[in-house]
């Protein structure tokens, strides 16, 4: 059985020949016909506005992708994560606890702490020689990285050397220290960065959960 097109009646039609060029159409009247219309228009109108948007959205991802400062934003805390992870990952495979190189501690809110910050050398802030597993609330945020120390920590600089011997521990402030050369960053390798780090990320959760 025939029924109205229009979705908001669907009443069944004539079964004999349709009597009227509106039931020929498929409707069981003109005010059937005409919400049908008004409701595709509006249908369509969604459809190009949504498609609009959607082109809007991705022109303005290819254009943020050529900024820089868009993609150090992107960057940054991938590569944070990645060096947090591999960070436990070589506390774990010494079977040791993982511990703030400034202050010390174990089991506390981890962060990728900076010997050099990303103001003061830039070009640093993706090496990993320039950064290490830190406490984030007291050490890096309350104490800005914590580089010398106080009464009740040793510091960023001591904590390298309790970590790796005085010898290494020097070599690595030797590295950040003279390492101030301004980097030329590319976009289209920082997106290639990116993907490898979240790559890594997960193959060493993979191991982490494993063991």
């Amino acid at each position: 059985m025939r029924k109205c097109r229009a979705k908001q009646c669907r009443l069944p039609l004539p079964t004999k020949k349709a009597s009227t060029p509106i039931q020929a159409a498929g409707f069981c009247s003109y005010d059937c016909a005409t919400k049908h219309g008004l409701h595709l228009a509006s249908t369509n109108r969604e459809k190009v506005t949504k498609a609009k948007k959607t082109e809007a959205r991705k022109d303005l991802r290819d254009l943020n992708r050529r900024k820089i400062s868009w993609q150090h934003d992107q960057c940054q805390p991938v590569f944070n994560r990645l060096r947090v992870q591999e960070e436990l990952q070589w506390f774990a495979d010494r079977g040791l606890d993982p511990e703030c190189i400034s202050c010390g501690k174990t089991n506390m809110d981890w962060c990728c702490g900076h010997l050099k910050t990303v103001g003061a050398q830039s070009g640093l802030r993706y090496d990993p020689r320039n950064t290490f597993l830190q406490c984030n609330m007291y050490c890096n945020q309350s104490l800005s990285g914590n580089l010398t120390g106080n009464k009740n920590t040793r510091g960023y600089t001591q904590g390298l050397a309790d970590r790796f011997g005085a010898v290494e521990a020097q070599r690595i402030i030797d590295y950040c220290e003279t390492k101030t050369a301004a980097v030329k960053w590319d976009w289209q390798e920082m997106e290639a960065w990116r993907k490898e780090w979240n790559q890594q990320i997960r193959e060493i959760q993979k191991v982490r959960m494993a063991a």
